[in-house]
């Protein structure tokens, strides 16, 4: 087991909520995509196609970080991404 998969297989974080606010233009296409994957139980394949969400300006998301896994794809261009990410740490009752 790698380090990466280490890290998904445990709770090394007490995160529990992820808000995410994009400030780029509103016509952003310039890649920087938030790759999100279905929840899965520990110890089950996880679907690595997920889905995509393009930063565009003024979009918020939000969702449980003890559940739902993601990553963020790589941007291009001369135009850098912004992005506002704040985390809620604690136990979801």
């Amino acid at each position: 087991m790698g380090v990466v998969e280490f890290l998904r297989a445990s709770d090394y974080r007490g995160r529990v909520v992820t808000a995410i606010l994009y400030l780029n233009k509103s016509d952003w296409d310039s890649g920087g995509e938030l790759r999100v994957f279905d929840h899965h139980e520990k110890g089950e394949e996880r679907d690595e196609k997920g889905i995509d969400i393009i930063p565009t300006g003024g979009k918020l998301i939000l969702f449980d970080s003890s559940k739902v896994e993601h990553q963020v794809l790589a941007s291009y261009g001369d135009d850098p991404r912004y992005a506002l990410t704040c985390w809620v740490n604690g136990i979801l009752t």
